[in-house]
């Protein structure tokens, strides 16, 4: 098979044996090939048949080759156009060229020259494609973990784990209790594979509009759906030959489970609103602090997917059971933020204790919001353990004596008033601070508000 094969050209010229002379010219220089006689109807033959560039004749039937042109242009800005044209049109050439087409040839061309001027368009194709991938997978890989040892028997035994899945490029399903850092795992995983010099694709499932989903992973077309105004390579193209984490993944809907599920077979997209099919390499991770087999036994997630994610499997702790993460965890977080303001910054060994004696349901993430927050408010450049007890963190173990209650409800009352401050008021994360579901909390302030209270 011909390296350029894959190549699609749209040959638009009107003379019949040029027409026919060029197709099967073409096609023996191994370009796919789609012929067309006059410039009507081909905006919607690019859109149909996505080609990597167009041999465009400049003198059409009905529709001069110029406006052709600019409906090109304003359709695929990044389509490369070559155009041709005899003898006495050089003059329409250069105005092709002024409109942005990629070059002009005059006939009669020699063939070497055509598909050299060709193959140009394509790799140029190719790079426009390449550098707005790079954009899209740039905008998601925002490196967020941090270079630090976790000493605790669960992280070393994890790490270990890593390690041996990391080489293995199969897929992975990472498990844990939100904000445990499944991504910092999977950011691992990557960097110990042979895919560690290719992007790493975050897509939080979760954040993800139900309605653009498929749009968002996939890509989408011009005019697939109203305001795609210019096509949109997904995610999935953006991560091509590196590594895509599904952040997660449980909360995919149902209706989009089909498509991943065969990208993950057979490595096969379908951006929305197009008839062709794309092919990419990509490696999966996913994460999930749902149970994923009970999802599968109530029909909301589909067992062929789960078991095509969980060929290899890692679980993450929570961090009240590796507490010996707590201290290297908090000193990184508290040398990046002073790294970050330009000053000095370190904790006392009392305030180390203060947060290990916490039980963080809010895991990793509530650890480093407090630690962020401790930068910004400590006095001088050491946080104190009274500027610790000062602070409010779900979950915080007082000191004997310290309680103003010992009231089980009461202490209730205080520990949602606190997360709620802390969380300025958003009850999603409140509820993950103090570690209950939402509906739970939801159910306790409601009856706060029946009894009076």
């Amino acid at each position: 098979m011909s390296p350029v094969a894959r190549h699609r050209v749209l040959l638009v010229e009107d003379d019949d044996s040029l027409r026919r002379v060029l197709g099967k010219e073409l096609g023996r220089m191994g370009f796919t090939v789609e012929i067309h006689a006059d410039g009507a109807g081909v905006a919607g033959i690019v859109e149909r048949f996505e080609p990597h560039t167009v041999l465009l004749d400049m003198h059409l039937p009905e529709t001069p080759g110029l406006d052709v042109l600019s409906q090109l242009h304003a359709l695929e800005p990044r389509l490369p156009v070559v155009v041709f044209t005899g003898q006495g049109s050089v003059q329409a050439a250069v105005q092709a060229m002024q409109r942005g087409a990629f070059d002009f040839l005059q006939k009669p061309v020699a063939l070497d020259v055509l598909e050299q001027t060709l193959r140009r368009a394509v790799a140029h194709a190719e790079l426009q494609q390449e550098n707005a991938r790079l954009r899209r997978a740039a905008a998601h890989t925002a490196a967020r973990s941090l270079d630090v040892q976790l000493p605790s028997e669960a992280s070393q035994r994890l790490e270990q784990q890593v390690a041996r899945v990391a080489v293995a490029d199969q897929s992975v399903l990472i498990r844990g209790a939100s904000g445990t850092g499944k991504e910092i795992v999977a950011r691992r995983v990557h960097a110990g594979s042979e895919r560690r010099q290719q992007p790493f694709v975050v897509v939080h499932c979760g954040a993800i509009p139900r309605q653009l989903v498929e749009s968002e992973l996939f890509g989408h077309v011009k005019g697939a759906f109203s305001g795609a105004d210019q096509k949109r390579p997904g995610l999935f193209e953006a991560a091509n030959g590196g590594t895509l984490f599904l952040d997660e993944v449980g909360e995919l809907p149902l209706e989009v489970q089909p498509a991943l599920l065969r990208a993950l077979q057979f490595g096969e997209i379908r951006p929305v609103g197009s008839d062709h099919v794309r092919h990419v390499d990509v490696r999966f991770v996913a994460a999930t602090h749902r149970d994923l087999l009970q999802a599968v036994g109530t029909g909301a997630f589909r067992e062929d997917l789960y078991y095509r994610l969980a060929v290899l499997e890692l679980t993450v702790a929570p961090l009240r059971e590796r507490r010996a993460d707590i201290e290297p965890l908090a000193v990184a977080f508290l040398q990046r933020e002073a790294a970050r303001a330009g000053r000095e910054l370190r904790f006392a060994p009392s305030a180390l204790a203060r947060l290990q004696a916490c039980d963080w349901p809010g895991n990793v993430r509530e650890l480093e919001n407090a630690v962020v927050r401790l930068a910004v408010l400590a006095d001088g450049p050491e946080v104190t353990a009274a500027d610790v007890d000062g602070a409010s963190f779900g979950g915080q173990a007082a000191p004997p004596g310290a309680l103003p209650t010992l009231e089980l409800a009461k202490l209730e009352e205080l520990a949602i008033d606190a997360a709620l401050q802390r969380c300025h008021g958003n009850k999603t994360r409140a509820a993950a601070a103090l570690g209950i579901a939402l509906k739970t909390l939801y159910n306790k302030l409601n009856a706060r508000i029946d009894e009076g209270t």
